[in-house]
């Protein structure tokens, strides 16, 4: 199988230095409270370790919740919810410790800032879907649609910008801040039930179109403040990698996944984005967060973003079946697609894991042997 990082790359990711500044909101507390939790781990379980377990428990824990809600218009028992709540608060937890853990066995490396970085991307593609399922966003089709390409996009707007620094810095509102808002849209469904969110509050408005027309506008504006600060910075610093690309070829993989999504909403003579919005939302959160993995990983080897990549094959493929009509099933094309979609993401991490740390002469899952 051909390499996917060359040697050129692999040598630049040796001298990545990884360094971070500024605290958000809520870290003072969760800092305190992860530190307390950290002197109950072993000095000699890995901090990716840690990363990946707190992928797995948000994955475990929102699974019966996707199985159950294909529309994002059921209504699930409080259960459902609390575990979704237990799931994101075990991943927030686990993100602010794999980091102390890192700087307590002295085992930092720059493959753990991608492995801490990639779980947050991939933990951020399930989390936006399980929230909009907690709401019945299902009940507002053009409203999930906007709300998950505008999450998409930000997400990767505040990658790309963190890229133009020589550290990564924290604003108030991080990952600590929209997992917290999530479990608390949870504790509302747990508790009340998901049709809380269909009260009219505010001139008929109902709660859920209020709360994630607030988020959308304040999305927006950050959207428009990073894209703003990349333009300016263009030409500036270092000409290697995303500093010296072309922002059109940075963003371009990012533009035609959006561009097949919109396309394939129109063009499905199935509604496959309307019928099946959990499982098509899920399969479009993944496929995004191995775009954002890629930028990520570009972003530690000096590299330049491919103009396509594998990722959207699914989200083409699928669009490519809304032309044949009632000849095929998109939904059996959806499933295939989402299938793809993760098979991708999975092998690309594994690989650039293993080319990694056999370069580097690392283990990925165990801490030096003093430990």
């Amino acid at each position: 199988m051909k390499p996917v990082l060359t040697e050129v790359q692999l040598k630049r990711l040796k001298e990545y230095k990884f360094k971070s500044e500024g605290k958000s909101l809520l870290d003072p507390v969760l800092q305190d409270f992860s530190s307390y939790l950290l002197k109950q781990i072993p000095l000699w379980v890995a901090p990716n370790v840690i990363s990946f377990l707190g992928l797995a428990a948000l994955v475990v824990a929102t699974f019966p919740l996707f199985l159950y809600c294909p529309t994002a218009t059921e209504e699930m028992p409080w259960w459902f919810y609390t575990i979704c709540i237990a799931g994101l608060f075990t991943i927030q937890t686990l993100d602010n410790m794999d980091g102390l853990q890192a700087r307590r066995t002295g085992s930092g490396s720059p493959v753990g800032a991608i492995v801490d970085s990639a779980c947050d991307i991939t933990a951020l593609g399930i989390g936006v879907t399980s929230f909009a399922v907690a709401m019945q966003l299902g009940t507002s089709p053009e409203l999930m649609f906007y709300w998950h390409l505008l999450c998409f996009c930000l997400d990767f707007a505040v990658f790309w910008k963190n890229s133009f620094f020589d550290v990564l810095r924290y604003e108030l509102l991080e990952s600590n801040e929209y997992l917290t808002v999530m479990m608390m849209v949870h504790s509302v469904s747990a508790i009340f039930g998901p049709a809380a969110w269909s009260t009219q509050v505010f001139y008929e408005l109902e709660a859920r179109v209020i709360v994630i027309g607030i988020t959308l506008v304040a999305y927006f504006f950050i959207i428009i403040e990073a894209m703003f600060f990349i333009l300016k910075q263009r030409g500036k610093g270092s000409n290697a990698g995303l500093r010296g690309s072309s922002p059109m070829r940075t963003a371009c993989p990012l533009l035609i996944q959006h561009i097949l999504a919109f396309l394939t909403k129109g063009a499905s003579s199935q509604q496959i984005v309307q019928n099946y919005p959990t499982l098509y939302y899920l399969m479009l959160g993944l496929a995004h967060a191995k775009v954002t993995i890629v930028l990520r990983v570009a972003d530690a080897t000096k590299s330049e973003m491919p103009l396509v990549d594998t990722s959207l094959l699914g989200p083409a493929m699928l669009f490519l079946s809304s032309f044949l009509g009632d000849y095929v099933s998109e939904y059996y094309v959806l499933c295939l697609a989402m299938t793809l979609v993760t098979l991708d993401l999975v092998v690309y991490s594994m690989l650039v894991l293993q080319e990694s740390c056999d370069y580097l002469k690392i283990s990925c899952f165990k801490v030096k042997e003093k430990y």
